[in-house]
């Protein structure tokens, strides 16, 4: 099958290396023509994922004409803030073809996610030939083959079921669903959960404090994300749980890498130019906060982490706001 895939940072490439070992044929647009040039030059994106060694299956080019001629399948694979503005400038040369969206952020000025977007900035836009792509999926070890399971997600069960059987393999395992809403927002709410498990791996508290962020976090994700639409139980599967786990607990992280900076007393423009990536949780967490306010659902973790990527809290003033908040029944 003829694929492109738009954007040529650590998931893009890595999702060319796995679409491309499958046997399709993959053209793997990049933006720098630097990159491309790297990447034809020596099999490998060193400048985003080093570790990946791209098969001949996969082109890369800076041509996006070219890359999308003729495909029957098109991920976008572009830091959420930026697609609406990439498809409004670009949006006439996509195909009439399966489009996939990778992208794990809340659009910080709108509140809205990848679909969402796309509804909007697309005339041609086709609701039943969208999937959302979704889950424990990072980067590094999809390139090296290790192991994982993710979600694709569609309003057509016929869109799901075909990029299930182009995309699944032995190493990357898919399974279906219908929540389009709740995938993107659970791989997006997340990333800011990540920010706060970084530090508190940068503060140096232990495996105690780990768990209790990440289980209170779920119940905020699961809380926030049901009111915004989303299903419940897509909350505590892979796009959900899977992914926040995985997130929270790698060291190849970036939003978990910029938390971890933060908690050892860098300030956010510090954290961010060590990690040297886009950490989509930074641009998500206000957005978070604001559905918060405007569907009345306490989210204290974003308010937290938005405090501190604001200037206006330290990390360990956050936490101890956190441990001091009144007394309540789990929920």
């Amino acid at each position: 099958m003829k694929i492109a895939i738009l954007g040529a940072g650590s998931w893009g490439t890595a999702l060319a290396i796995h679409a491309g070992g499958l046997g399709n044929n993959v053209r793997l647009w990049a933006r720098e023509p630097e990159i491309v040039y790297n990447i034809k030059a020596t099999g490998r994106n060193t400048r985003f994922l080093p570790e990946g060694i791209l098969p001949d299956t996969v082109e890369a080019t800076n041509d996006l004409e070219a890359a999308l001629d003729s495909a029957e399948v098109y991920l976008l694979v572009i830091p959420l803030q930026f697609v609406r503005e990439f498809v409004k400038a670009q949006g006439h040369l996509f195909p009439d073809a399966y489009c996939v969206g990778t992208a794990k952020g809340i659009e910080s000025s709108t509140g809205k996610l990848e679909h969402e977007i796309l509804m909007e900035t697309m005339p041609d836009f086709e609701p039943m030939k969208y999937a959302a792509l979704s889950g424990p999926t990072l980067a590094g070890e999809v390139a090296m083959g290790m192991p994982t399971s993710a979600v694709i997600a569609s309003a057509s069960e016929e869109t799901s079921s075909a990029m299930q059987r182009v995309l699944s393999s032995d190493r990357l395992r898919l399974y279906r669903s219908s929540d389009v809403i709740g995938v993107e927002f659970a791989g997006a709410m997340k990333n800011v959960i990540a920010l706060a498990a970084g530090m508190v791996d940068g503060m140096e508290f232990g495996a105690n404090t780990k768990g209790t962020l990440v289980t209170r976090g779920l119940a905020e994700l699961s809380r926030l994300g049901s009111a915004v639409g989303g299903e419940r139980k897509t909350f505590a599967g892979l796009s959900g749980m899977g992914d926040l786990v995985t997130t929270c607990i790698s060291p190849r992280s970036r939003n978990r890498q910029v938390g971890e900076y933060i908690g050892r007393g860098a300030t956010l423009e510090e954290a961010l130019r060590r990690t040297g990536q886009v950490a989509e949780g930074v641009w998500t967490a206000r957005a978070a906060l604001e559905l918060g306010r405007k569907h009345n659902v306490s989210v204290p973790i974003t308010e937290g982490v938005c405090a501190v990527l604001e200037g206006r809290l330290s990390a360990k003033d956050a936490v101890r706001g956190l441990m001091e908040r009144q007394l309540k029944e789990e929920d």
